[in-house]
C-alpha cells in the first residue's frame, strides 16, 4: 500500500491549491495522522516554513478577518513574463528581486479568519508523555534551526520610499535568508517602549502552566470555530521571522494614518518563533482528549468494560479517602458526570461535589495529595488553592484588553470537560477586595450555571462551559454545590494514610490505570436512555413526598437531583438505562449522604 505521508512530506501550498478537493479527501483517510508532524510534541524551530503541520488545543481568541491577495500577476522585468500567483495558505508574496505585482489587472483580494490557539489548559502530564511518545519525531531534530530572528544589518531594501512614490506598482522586497520576499519589516526595530513580555503574548489561561500557542489563519467559513472549542488542525506552518510585529515599517502618520496601536501590532504580530502561524486547510473538532480512546465510540464495548473498570477506581478512592466508600461512589460519578442537556437557562448534568471533613490536622496537605492521584486519572484538571490573597489577586474570568484589542485570558476558561479542585483548607481570616468578591461570585455561577461570564468592559458576556468542580473543605464550603458529603475515615486508615498513598501508587500499575483512564472518558461520551417504564420512579417519589414533613419537604428539586444521580450511578456500572436496582442503590446512597449531614459535627481530625 503507498504511504501517502511521504506526498504530504513534500505538499507545499502551490501543489495543494492545483487540486485541494483530492488533497482534503487523501488527508481524511489519511490512516497514519501521526506522520503529520504535531507542533505540541515537536519544536515549530525544526519545522521548515511552507510545511504541512498539526496543532491540537484549545481556541482562546478570534481576532478580526485579515485581508489578503487570493490571485495576484507578478511581471518579470527583466523577460517579461506574466505569472498568476496566490496569497492563499502563506503569508508573504515569494516574488524574485526583478518581479513586481501588478496592482491594476486579475487581482482578486479575499478575507480569512484569524484565531488563537492555545494547547489544551491543565492537560495532564500522562497525556501529554503519550502524545510524545506517539507524535514526536526524531529525525526533526536533525533539520536546521528556521527560527533565527532578522539580522537587520543584511536587510536590504530595494527601492527607498522616494523611488517606490514614483512607481505606484512597485513592491518592496527584502532579502532574508537568501530567499526573496515581500518588504514585511522596518529598517529599525521599534523602541523598547514597545516590548512586551513573553507571558502577554502567550496569554495562556493557567499561570505557570507550560503550553503552547499558536495563530491559526481558517479559509472556510463552514468550520464554525467558536472560542473555547478543542480543535485539530492541519496547515502549512508559517515561521518566517519577518512576521514578528518588532519589525514594523515607520509610517509618517499624517500621510498614513493607522487605526491599529503599536500594542496591538505587537501582540497580534508575535514572533513566530514563539507563537507560529498555522494556514488551516482542515479542521477537526475534538469531543475529547484522550489518547487512550481513538477512533468512534463503540457503546457495547464501553458498558462491557465498565464493571471492572469500576472496582479498580472503587478500590483506590476507597482507600484514598481513608475507607470511606460512599464518598468514593460519589467521587466516581463526579468524575464521569458532564452536561448532557442545556435548554434556555437550564443546564443538566452538573455535578460539583464538595467533601468536608478532611483530616487537615493530621495531615495537613491532604487536599493537595488527594488532587496529585486524581490527576493522574483524568486528561485535564487544575488545582486551586482558595486562599483570601489567590481570589484577591488572582484573573479568573477572562478580560477584553481594547488596548492591545484581544481577549486576555481568565484561569476559568477552560475547554470542556476539565477538572477544577478548589481547595477551600487553607482559608484563612482575611478581608475580600472587590477582585475578591467578584471571584467568588465568579465561582458561584461556574457551578449553580455552568457559565463564564467574560467581561467585555462595556457589558458582560456569558459563555457556555461544562467544567467539573470538586470542592475540598474542612466544614462546609461557602460555595454552592449539588452535592455534600462529610468525609467519615476509619480510624485504622486515618493513621497510616501515607503508607496507604504509597500502596495506591504501587496498586495503580500502567496497565490499571489506562484502564481507568479509558474508563472515565467514555462514560462522558457514552449515550444514556431514559427507559419508557420508570412508574417505580413516580411512586416512589409519591411515597417520598408522603412521608416528608414540612421542616424538610420533598421537592421537584430533590427528584432531580436523584435522578442525575441515577444516570451517573447507571453508566458508571455499565447501564445506558436506569434499572430498579440501580434507582434503589441511588436513593440509598442519597438517604446515608443526608443522615451524615443532619448528624455531622464540627471538623475534628
Amino acid at each position: 500500500m503507498h504511504d501517502f505521508s511521504n506526498d504530504f512530506d513534500s505538499v507545499t501550498p502551490d501543489i495543494w491549491m492545483l487540486n485541494e478537493a483530492a488533497w482534503n479527501e487523501r488527508l481524511t483517510q489519511l490512516p497514519n495522522w501521526q506522520k503529520i508532524p504535531l507542533i505540541n510534541s515537536n519544536a515549530s524551530h525544526n519545522l521548515p516554513d511552507g510545511s504541512l503541520v498539526r496543532f491540537r488545543g484549545m481556541v482562546q481568541d478570534m481576532h478580526n478577518p485579515e485581508f489578503f491577495f487570493e490571485q495576484f500577476e507578478v511581471f518579470n522585468t527583466v523577460t517579461n513574463e506574466i505569472k498568476n500567483k496566490s496569497g492563499k495558505y502563506t503569508d508573504t508574496a515569494h516574488i524574485l528581486e526583478n518581479e513586481k505585482i501588478n496592482y491594476t489587472e486579475n487581482l482578486k483580494s479575499a478575507q480569512r479568519q484569524t484565531i488563537v490557539v492555545v494547547s489544551m489548559p491543565g492537560l495532564n502530564d500522562w497525556v501529554q508523555n503519550i502524545e510524545d511518545e506517539h507524535n514526536h519525531l526524531k529525525h526533526l531534530n536533525q533539520l536546521p534551526n528556521t527560527s533565527k530572528r532578522l539580522n537587520l544589518n543584511n536587510l536590504k531594501l530595494k527601492r527607498t520610499r522616494d523611488e517606490s512614490d514614483e512607481d505606484p506598482d512597485s513592491m518592496d522586497v527584502e532579502n532574508v535568508g537568501g530567499g526573496i520576499k515581500e518588504q514585511r519589516t522596518a529598517e529599525v526595530v521599534n523602541n523598547a517602549s514597545k516590548v512586551v513580555s513573553r507571558e502577554h503574548l502567550l496569554n495562556f489561561p493557567l499561570p505557570d502552566v507550560p503550553s503552547k500557542s499558536c495563530i491559526v489563519k481558517v479559509y472556510d467559513d463552514n468550520d464554525n470555530i467558536k472560542i473555547n472549542d478543542m480543535i485539530e488542525v492541519v496547515g502549512f506552518l508559517s515561521v518566517d521571522p519577518a512576521l514578528s510585529g518588532e519589525f514594523q515599517v515607520e509610517k509618517d502618520p499624517l500621510l498614513e494614518p493607522t487605526c491599529e496601536t503599536e500594542a496591538e501590532i505587537i501582540t497580534h504580530n508575535p514572533p513566530p518563533s514563539l507563537v507560529p502561524r498555522l494556514h488551516a486547510v482542515y479542521i477537526k473538532k475534538l469531543e475529547h482528549c484522550n489518547p487512550l480512546v481513538k477512533g468512534d465510540i463503540d457503546q457495547e464495548v464501553i458498558l462491557k468494560e465498565a464493571k471492572t473498570a469500576r472496582e479498580h477506581l472503587l478500590k483506590a478512592l476507597k482507600e484514598l479517602l481513608l475507607g470511606d466508600e460512599l464518598a468514593a461512589e460519589y467521587l466516581i460519578c463526579h468524575l464521569i458526570a458532564c452536561v448532557y442537556l442545556r435548554q434556555d437557562t437550564f443546564t443538566l448534568g452538573q455535578f460539583c461535589l464538595n467533601i468536608s471533613n478532611l483530616p487537615t490536622k493530621k495531615y495537613p496537605n491532604y487536599a493537595k495529595q488527594l488532587y496529585e492521584i486524581i490527576k493522574q486519572f483524568v486528561t485535564k484538571s487544575y488545582y486551586l488553592p482558595l486562599t483570601v490573597d489567590n481570589m484577591n489577586t488572582m484573573a479568573l474570568l477572562p478580560k477584553k484588553d481594547y488596548e492591545c484589542n484581544r481577549l486576555t485570558s481568565g484561569i476559568l476558561q477552560l475547554s470542556k470537560h476539565t477538572h477544577l479542585v478548589l481547595d477551600e483548607t487553607n482559608l484563612e481570616q482575611g478581608q475580600l477586595h472587590a477582585t475578591g468578591v467578584g471571584n467568588i461570585t465568579a465561582l458561584g455561577n461556574l457551578i449553580k450555571l455552568q457559565k463564564v461570564e467574560y467581561d467585555f468592559k462595556y457589558y458582560k458576556m456569558e459563555f457556555d462551559s461544562d467544567i467539573n468542580v470538586l470542592v475540598l473543605s474542612e466544614g462546609k464550603s461557602l460555595l454552592p454545590n449539588d452535592y455534600h458529603i462529610p468525609l467519615r475515615p476509619e480510624k485504622d486508615s486515618l493513621e497510616i494514610f501515607d503508607a496507604i498513598v504509597e500502596a495506591a501508587t504501587y496498586y495503580l500499575k500502567e496497565e490499571i490505570m489506562n484502564t481507568i483512564r479509558t474508563y472515565l472518558t467514555n462514560l462522558k461520551l457514552a449515550k444514556y436512555s431514559i427507559s419508557e417504564n420508570l412508574q417505580f420512579v413516580e411512586d416512589d417519589f409519591i411515597e417520598m413526598r408522603s412521608n416528608s414533613d414540612s421542616d424538610s419537604p420533598v421537592t421537584a428539586d430533590d427528584l432531580h437531583r436523584l435522578l442525575v444521580l441515577a444516570r451517573l450511578v447507571s453508566l458508571s456500572r455499565g447501564y445506558d438505562t436506569l434499572t430498579r436496582e440501580c434507582w434503589d442503590h441511588t436513593k440509598k446512597m442519597e438517604e446515608e449522604r443526608l443522615q451524615r449531614l443532619k448528624n455531622r459535627v464540627a471538623p475534628t481530625l
